[in-house]
């Protein structure tokens, strides 16, 4: 969905009437589902923000600079991310700026070995875990400038009880068990890992079928990779979901499986867990906040396509039914969406105040 600056139509009428409403300013890379998420939670909380999307509404730094300056005339808080690409190009200026972690940009900028001293010159830092947290206060953030904020989901809607998808719907056997991947087809993903794995799986259980969600710069590569391993009949397709089909999806699923080589807090892997489906999920930094082996879910080595069957595999043998409560318990206490946002306004607060005294 395209977001187009001040179209607010869509919005209900007591959230626009909001009395103490107050102005700041939203500035972000591009224009995508995360980004609506974190504008609704600014207007949750009685904010009126103005969007700013390099790529979208600038096209270069100078200019990104430029208007979120402007828009932010007045002490007007800003909420900036990826760090790497827009928060870093804001930090000089003179505005009450709070930095937001986007996924695995923080982890990424740390391994690069890149400067990160400027990280200490923000108002008030979001991360969405524990090992962001870690690198931030590595930098030399103050710790209580750091707001910790994992990118949570609506409990409500990901339920253990609750629709659930069949096999027939999605062209398969009846009898078919679904292995889900719903990440998107990029490298940094390792989509291609979790076929690979599956071909090994499914050698021994050829009951197994895998359906693949979501798009990416390799669904052509993928797709042809499916084809000449022969597994069409049992390997669909389904493209990107709204977000309102994804419950009965992930019910429907023997388990959820992410290989992705680096991440924050992954919003789909969470949804897995509250919905009782056991989840495998690659051993990095922002899984591990999440996935303890055989405790919550199925912790693999990353790039390791051998361990990510046989995690596949135990998986699907028993359904992990010892693991889906602590998994369910762990996301209803770190991982509600509507009780973390909070945090958001305590951080945007926190950005101004601390601007105002300086």
């Amino acid at each position: 969905m395209t977001h187009q600056a001040g179209d607010d139509a869509h919005l209900p009428g007591k959230i626009l009437g909001h009395k103490n409403s107050q102005a700041c300013v939203y500035a972000t890379q591009g224009w995508g589902i995360h980004d609506e998420r974190w504008m609704s939670a600014l207007r949750s909380l009685g904010y009126r923000p103005t969007p700013i999307s390099l790529g979208r509404d600038v096209s270069d730094s100078e200019s990104l600079r430029q208007a979120v300056e402007s828009a932010a005339q007045g002490g007007h808080p800003v909420l900036a991310g990826p760090l790497h690409t827009v928060t870093e190009q804001l930090a000089s200026l003179p505005i009450a700026l709070v930095g937001l972690s986007w996924g695995y940009d923080l982890e990424g900028m740390a391994t690069a070995e890149a400067d990160l001293t400027w990280l200490s010159e923000l108002g008030a830092l979001i991360v969405d875990s524990d090992s962001n947290r870690e690198i931030a206060k590595s930098a030399g953030v103050d710790p209580s400038r750091i707001t910790f904020l994992p990118w949570g989901i609506d409990l409500e809607a990901f339920t253990l009880e609750g629709p659930r998808i069949s096999p027939l719907e999605l062209g398969l056997l009846p009898n078919a068990r679904i292995v889900l991947s719903l990440r998107a087809h990029e490298p940094q993903y390792r989509v291609e890992d979790i076929i690979d794995a599956f071909v090994i799986a499914r050698a021994e259980d050829t009951s197994l079928a895998l359906v693949i969600g979501h798009q990416g710069s390799l669904t052509t590569k993928l797709k042809e990779k499916v084809s000449d391993l022969g597994l069409s009949q049992s390997v669909r397709f389904i493209g990107t979901l709204p977000e309102g089909e994804l419950a009965p999806l992930l019910r429907g699923a023997c388990c959820y499986v992410t290989a992705s080589q680096v991440d924050g807090t992954s919003v789909t892997l969470l949804q897995a867990m509250a919905c009782g489906t056991p989840v495998v999920a690659s051993n990095t930094a922002g899984n591990q906040g999440w996935v303890t082996d055989n405790v919550t879910g199925h912790i693999f080595p990353t790039r390791d396509v051998a361990a990510l069957a046989a995690a596949i595999s135990r998986a699907c043998a028993s359904h992990s039914l010892d693991l889906v409560a602590p998994a369910r318990a762990l996301v209803e206490s770190r991982a509600d969406w509507k009780a973390n946002v909070i945090r958001l306004g305590e951080a945007m607060r926190w950005a101004r105040t601390d601007t105002a005294t300086t």
